[in-house]
Parts: C-alpha cells; sequence; structure tokens
C-alpha cells in the first residue's frame, strides 16, 4: 500500500505489516512492539470494542500517559469508527469529570494512579456519575471491580472479525476520529474534531517539514492529550513507518539518556523542555549524533536556546525547524526553512506551506497587506470540524469558506513568513496605545538572567491600563526591578514598558509549555 493509499489512520498498519513487520514499530522502556504485534493488538483491541456494545461515533476516552495501550486504543478506535479521547491524569478530579461528563464516552481506560492519585477509586467514581460509561478498563493488573486491559483486549473473539471487516468498511476519511480538549486558559476546555483526513495530510506534511526522513526514530514524552502526542509525533512516525519511542513522563536527565541509547533521529519538544535538557547532568557529555532534527513550537525560542541548538546542529548537521500550530489545526501549518538564518527562527514561525493557506484579517475580517497586525487566519484540509456539542463556538472561529480564525495576532512579511504578535484577547490599551504583551515578553527574553515571562494588563486610573510583568529567572540567577525596566527602555517605546514586575523561581505552566497566564491573573484578581 502505498503512503498516498492511506486514508484511514489504522491503514498504516497494513502498509508496514507487509513491508517490515518484525521490525520495531514501538519501544517502551524494556518493551519492544514490531508492527506485526501492533497490528495484531489493534486487531484484538477493535474486536473487543464491539463486543463491548462501542457504536460509530462513540467516544473512547483513556485517562493515561504516553504507553502502548495509547497508540493500540487510537488506532482500534479509528478502525471501527470510534472517535478517541485522551486524558491527562494530572489533571484533578473536577478537570476529569467535566470533560468525561461533555465527551460522554462509553469506554474508559486508566491508570491505577498516578502521582501518588488514585485513579481506579475515580474510574469507578465516574463510572457511577455517567450513564455513558459503559464500562472502565484498567491499565496493568486488575482492580477490585475492573477488568484489566490485558483481559480485555486478549480474550478470544474469533466470532467479532467479520464484524470489524464490516464496520471498517463503514469508515470515511471525513469521519470524525480524535478529540482534543484544549487548554482552557481563558475559560472551559472546547473539545476539538478532527478527522482522519485531517490527521493524515497534516502528518504527511509534518513528515516533510520537520526533516524526519522516513522510518525514523521518535521520541514521545508529551501526555496523550496533546496534539503532539496525537498527530505531530505519534501518528506522524507511524505513517512514516517510524519506530516511536515512548515515555510516560517528561525528564531531562532520563530523556537525554534516551535520545542517545535508542538513537532518535527527531527531537520535538517545547522551548521550556530543551531548556531544562541543557540543565540536567547528561548534558555535558551528550552524543547528540543520531538526531536529525530539532523541532519546538508552542512559543518562541530565547537566544539562550536558539544558541546551543545551532552550536549542536553545526557539529552533527542537524536541521533547526519551527512553526505555528494549534489543536484546531491538527498540529503546524506554518514551517520553517533549512536555509533560514537563526534571526529569522528568533523572529518567525516560518511560513504557510500547501496545501494549506494563509491570511491576516481586521476586526471585520479583511484581508490586511504585508506587515500589518491582525489576526491569523487558515484555511485547508487540516481544519477542525469543530467543537464538539459547540455550534455556537465553532460559528465563531469558522467561517463559511473554511477560513479558521486563530485570535492569535500577528503579521506576514512580503516573503510571507509570520511573526506573532500574542492572543487578541491579550492585547491591552493604555493611554489609547495598543500593546502586545508577546512583544514585551519577546524583549524581556533577552535579558541574561530571564528564562520566561509573561505581562499582563492590569487596571490604571490615570491611563486605563498599564503592563504588570511576571518573570521566571534562570537558575541561580539573580535581577532587581530597576535592570529590567531600564532593559525594555532601550528596546521599546516607553508606553509598553511595564509599569510593575513580579520576579519569581518559577511560574506556572500549562502542559503545552506556555506559561499559564489564566493563573497568574487569577492572583492579580482579574478573573473569577
Amino acid at each position: 500500500m502505498a503512503g498516498q493509499d492511506i486514508s484511514l489512520l489504522w491503514q498504516c498498519l497494513e502498509r508496514w505489516v507487509a513491508e517490515k513487520p518484525d521490525a520495531e514499530a514501538l519501544v517502551y522502556g524494556d518493551r519492544r512492539v514490531s508492527w506485526r504485534e501492533l497490528s495484531d493488538e489493534v486487531e484484538r483491541a477493535s474486536r473487543a470494542f464491539l463486543e463491548a456494545g462501542v457504536q460509530k461515533g462513540d467516544r473512547v476516552a483513556m485517562v493515561a500517559m504516553a504507553c502502548p495501550e495509547f497508540v493500540t486504543t487510537y488506532l482500534a478506535a479509528s478502525k471501527v469508527g470510534a472517535i478517541w479521547l485522551g486524558l491527562n491524569p494530572k489533571f484533578s478530579v473536577d478537570e476529569l469529570r467535566y470533560i468525561l461528563g461533555h465527551s460522554e464516552p462509553s469506554l474508559l481506560f486508566t491508570l491505577r494512579e498516578y502521582q501518588g492519585v488514585d485513579l481506579v477509586q475515580a474510574g469507578l467514581t465516574f463510572e457511577q456519575e455517567f450513564q455513558s460509561i459503559q464500562k472502565v478498563v484498567v491499565i496493568g493488573e486488575a482492580a477490585e471491580g475492573l477488568e484489566s486491559y490485558e483481559s480485555f483486549v486478549n480474550q478470544p473473539r474469533d466470532s467479532w472479525a467479520t464484524a470489524v471487516e464490516t464496520r471498517a468498511a463503514e469508515v470515511s476519511p471525513d469521519d470524525e476520529t480524535l478529540l482534543m480538549y484544549t487548554s482552557g486558559s481563558t475559560g472551559r476546555p472546547k473539545g476539538v474534531l478532527q478527522s482522519h483526513r485531517a490527521i493524515i495530510v497534516s502528518a504527511e506534511v509534518e513528515k516533510n517539514y520537520m526533516a524526519s526522513a522516513d522510518q525514523g526514530r521518535m521520541l514521545l514524552h508529551f501526555p496523550i492529550n496533546h496534539v503532539a502526542a496525537d498527530v505531530e509525533i505519534g501518528y506522524t512516525c507511524l505513517l512514516a513507518g517510524g519506530t516511536l519511542v515512548l515515555m510516560d513522563r517528561f525528564d531531562p536527565q532520563e530523556s537525554l539518556e534516551v535520545i542517545e541509547r535508542e538513537r532518535i533521529t527527531m527531537v520535538g519538544q517545547v522551548p521550556v523542555m530543551f531548556l531544562m535538557q541543557f540543565q540536567a547532568p547528561k548534558f555535558k557529555t551528550m552524543d547528540w549524533s543520531s538526531v536529525k532534527s530539532f523541532v519546538w513550537g508552542g512559543s518562541g525560542a530565547s537566544p539562550l536556546l536558539l544558541g546551543a541548538l545551532k552550536q549542536i546542529a553545526s557539529a552533527t548537521g542537524a536541521n533547526l525547524v519551527t512553526g505555528y500550530g494549534s489543536t484546531e489545526l491538527c498540529g503546524f501549518s506554518t514551517y520553517s526553512m533549512p536555509e533560514d538564518s537563526l534571526e529569522t527562527l528568533s523572529t518567525t514561525c516560518g511560513k504557510v506551506v500547501p496545501p494549506f493557506e494563509m491570511k491576516i484579517v481586521d476586526a471585520e475580517r479583511n484581508t490586511l497587506p504585508p506587515g500589518e497586525v491582525g489576526e491569523i487566519a487558515f484555511r485547508g484540509p487540516i481544519v477542525m470540524k469543530g467543537y464538539f456539542k459547540n455550534p455556537t463556538a465553532t460559528a465563531e472561529v469558522l467561517d463559511a469558506d473554511g477560513w479558521y480564525y486563530t485570535n492569535d495576532l500577528g503579521r506576514m512579511d512580503e516573503n510571507g513568513y509570520l511573526s506573532i504578535s500574542g492572543r487578541r484577547s491579550e492585547m491591552f490599551k493604555t493611554g489609547g496605545e495598543n500593546v502586545f504583551p508577546r512583544e514585551v515578553e519577546d524583549i524581556l527574553e533577552v535579558h541574561a538572567s530571564v528564562l520566561f515571562s509573561a505581562v499582563v494588563g492590569i487596571p490604571h486610573e490615570v491611563y486605563d491600563e498599564v503592563g504588570h510583568a511576571f518573570i521566571m529567572l534562570k537558575p541561580g540567577m539573580e535581577v532587581i526591578e530597576e535592570e529590567l525596566r531600564l532593559h525594555c527602555k532601550e528596546r521599546l517605546a516607553n508606553f509598553k514598558v511595564p509599569k510593575s514586575f513580579d520576579i519569581r523561581p518559577i511560574l506556572p505552566l500549562l502542559p503545552n509549555g506556555k506559561v499559564n497566564k489564566m493563573a497568574l491573573k487569577r492572583e492579580l484578581g482579574l478573573v473569577p
């Protein structure tokens, strides 16, 4: 089966089982799973889903981190026409309760526990609370009242083989197969629905522009509710016939050891992960020779990060790749190019690539010329189907012509390169002048002592609003407020300079590595 003939997620298994059945598809600690073994388990899981009563369009949810069961259930759900949903075990019980109540899954898979939280008890509680949940399955040993994953999947079900074939034949490329809930940084999380087609197109483009050659080895340590796990790294690696090396958490030291031991060829992370690795003891003796591309997204790269990655890449020949993407866009939709300079990598998110389209629009959604700041919009096969059970929110961001309006502000230069100015909802006015927090944050993060910053507008009796900057320092560094103020004054118009600073050893982060501004705004009493 040629790569372009793959139109449904699970069909990548057919291609690679035919071509290299005994090659490694998954690595998880000491566990190594071949393509044949993965295909067999997906078939067994598909039969188990049908016997459990999973109907086309039903949701199948999993509370876990990156593990083989994540891949198996994801592909099995796609085969029987179900919609798969990953949940982060770090979520509070109330967060899990909201998403499960909203998504109404028929099956729920869960770890026994995570970081001391009893997820089995939570699973039993949810089973009682939500009528939609027909069965809860525990990953690992069976628990009281719950069947184990091994038992659920491996019971003989030969009589269900024909039913799986029949159901699989009913699935089409435009069917919804993945449900991802956004971080909820601006309120309740919304469920983003993506189709087989969107995921496959996105993965094909990611495979090409991330310089991750076919059949490479990719490291995945992102939570399974994240588009990086579900599409950008996870499914891209499977579609490319690579080996997906799974870690159930991100640990700076351990991840470096895995990169070296498993000869990882593509390392995709958010900037904070790279910066934490640079502080790990292993970094001093690290062998990076296997890595062909370093990829980052989620936020801009600091001079410290770019300098370190450039030094590594100069010695190994690796590519440096960044881009802009989102859950609603099923991953990256702009990409930097191999020939791009460090300045381009530090100031832009690359440019839009086929088959995607991008434009910058004003408040009335009229297209703006190059160089002007406006809302970023995209169109193409990667745009979400919509927000689950939320037609009002869907209509606010998707128009009749298929354009998705991101709520992010940016500018596009005459060569098509995109620069981000920040969220439209984050912009504030001070003395009648518009301030884009991202522009100020970029300046602050150039300072030698600053690792991360977050700027928000706070009320002011004279200027209406002024900037307030939260600062997270690099380990072992110190700085005083006046030094940061002078640093900004030398590089920014006076009205953009924050009027106050809050310097801290750590700032709250979202799962995608960005600073959790909503949590900081709550501290200031700006939001409930």
